[in-house]
């Protein structure tokens, strides 16, 4: 068995004789993994893959589906609402041949799903955010996919930022602290032309041409979207270690493709749960554990109201929340981003 703690708020513990899924989970989460807290509710995620799924008990959650109508996943998800979740997930063939067309599957679509709902019951964010930090301070940057948030943090660096990470951060909203979330960047053709100070690779730059070749050729053979990135650690691509550590977050800036740079908003018992809602819309995790319950209509208010709570108790902490339109943003509005965005708490 190889265990992930993520920061003592919770484990994951793979349990599998394949090294190929232990290698592809090492990858993801090896640099993550630390225990720098305690929680009293932290919670484990034991994830089995076997040949075969157990028989269902009641309120087993039992979930099959054909992945872009390419492949069949079976997985079962047990004791969801107790400290100690199990995920059984069938082998798939295809992991003898690509890993990651099955890793990410299970990864993205199930476990991150289950571990953003029992880090929410912690009052823990697994936000769908870059974040980067200066002065002891965090700033998280939420955004909808392809708004530019890898391009942005890594852009920052050379205004004297740290890293925090590109896609997923753990904002603990009980004291409004953000823990670096290093796991490898997602990189896209249009990352190879727009990552600031980044030496991409000979052999990932391939990797990510191809990976666009093969996409193209499947949306059209399939009829359905696919994003296929390649996945690269950032120590790969910079000389110097480009991650901060934990750190109080000082400001939100919600991305977006149009408007103003910089656009603020004070949060205020009007609107603050709009825009919570705003900012889960923007999530991914939220939308596959839905898929995954989306039999049980009562878990599902439940868990709504719960994601919203938590969110807006960030937003409340901060006071105010700035929408940056990332496209429009000069060398000189990047020098004062962290001052431009810092919240009002």
């Amino acid at each position: 068995m190889t265990s992930y703690n993520f920061y003592g708020f919770l484990t994951v513990e793979l349990v599998t004789a394949h090294r190929g899924w232990r290698r592809y989970f090492d990858n993801e989460y090896q640099r993550i993994a630390r225990a720098t807290t305690s929680s009293p509710r932290a919670a484990t995620v034991r994830v089995e893959l076997v040949d075969r799924l157990p028989d269902a008990r009641p309120g087993d959650v039992v979930h099959v589906t054909r992945f872009k109508r390419l492949f069949t996943y079976r997985t079962l998800v047990r004791d969801l609402d107790t400290d100690r979740v199990t995920i059984y997930f069938a082998r798939h063939w295809v992991d003898r041949v690509y890993m990651n067309a099955v890793g990410v599957y299970l990864q993205a679509q199930v476990l991150e799903p289950v571990m953003y709902y029992k880090l929410l019951q912690q009052r823990v964010l697994l936000m769908h955010a870059a974040g980067v930090t200066k002065d002891g301070e965090a700033t998280l940057l939420p955004a909808y996919g392809g708004t530019g948030k890898t391009t942005l943090s890594i852009a920052l660096l050379d205004q004297g930022y740290r890293f925090l990470g590109d896609d997923l951060l753990l904002v603990d909203t009980t004291d409004l602290t953000v823990h670096p979330y290093p796991r490898p960047l997602h990189i896209f053709t249009y990352n190879v032309r727009s990552l600031t100070g980044a030496r991409i690779p000979l052999r990932h730059r391939a990797a990510v041409y191809a990976k666009n070749v093969l996409r193209f050729v499947l949306e059209r053979v399939l009829r359905t979207e696919f994003l296929i990135s390649t996945r690269v650690h950032a120590d790969e691509l910079f000389a110097d270690d480009v991650f901060g550590e934990t750190s109080p977050v000082g400001g939100i800036a919600f991305l977006r493709k149009d408007g103003a740079a910089f656009t603020t908003v004070d949060v205020t018992d009007d609107n603050a749960r709009d825009l919570a809602a705003a900012i889960a819309e923007s999530a991914d995790l939220n939308d596959s554990l839905r898929e995954l319950l989306a039999h049980d209509a009562p878990f599902l208010a439940a868990f709504t109201d719960l994601e919203l709570d938590v969110i807006e108790t960030l937003l409340r902490g901060t006071g105010r929340l700035t929408h940056v339109n990332s496209r429009a943003l000069t060398d000189a509005d990047r020098s004062r981003f962290a001052e431009l965005t810092r919240g009002t708490a």
